[in-house]
């Protein structure tokens, strides 16, 4: 806080006493001076603008606690920024883990159907071997029956 300096204090004894008197002459009624108002309007200013320096002061405290907050934020910050950095680095690790198992799917998927084709081939030449087997034996049986 702003301490007053000693020419507004000097000021301030030089016009109290008159001060005193035209609260006095104001008290009893009596009619005030250009002099006398011009003195009180210099008191009122003084007082004004003391009180505008007090909230100057405390204007400057706060802007001064409200640079300290904002540093203490722009630390937080700063370190949520590292945090996501950190995420972010763990997410590419993971999506390269991915990738890589995407890629075994799609190995595993190609063996599969081949396994499946090979399989389904197989089958066909079993079932249709079993089919001509089978007429060829009933053919067969025809002709001897018949005969």
């Amino acid at each position: 806080m702003r301490k007053n300096s000693k020419i507004e204090n000097q000021l301030l004894e030089m016009i109290q006493p008159r001060i005193q008197q035209i609260e006095n002459k104001f008290s009893n009624g009596e009619a005030l001076s250009d002099q006398d108002v011009n003195t009180l309007l210099l008191k009122s200013a003084f007082n004004h603008i003391n009180h505008i320096e007090i909230r100057l002061d405390e204007l400057a405290a706060d802007v001064a606690q409200l640079r300290l907050d904002f540093s203490e934020l722009e630390v937080k910050f700063h370190h949520l920024e590292s945090r996501f950095y950190a995420l972010e680095g763990k997410f590419q690790t993971l999506e390269a883990r991915f990738g890589t198992l995407e890629a075994r799917f799609i190995s595993f998927e190609s063996r599969m159907e081949a396994t499946i084709e090979k399989t389904m081939k197989s089958n066909i030449k079993w079932t249709l071997g079993l089919m001509t087997f089978c007429l060829t034996l009933f053919k067969i049986i025809d002709l001897v029956v018949h005969n």
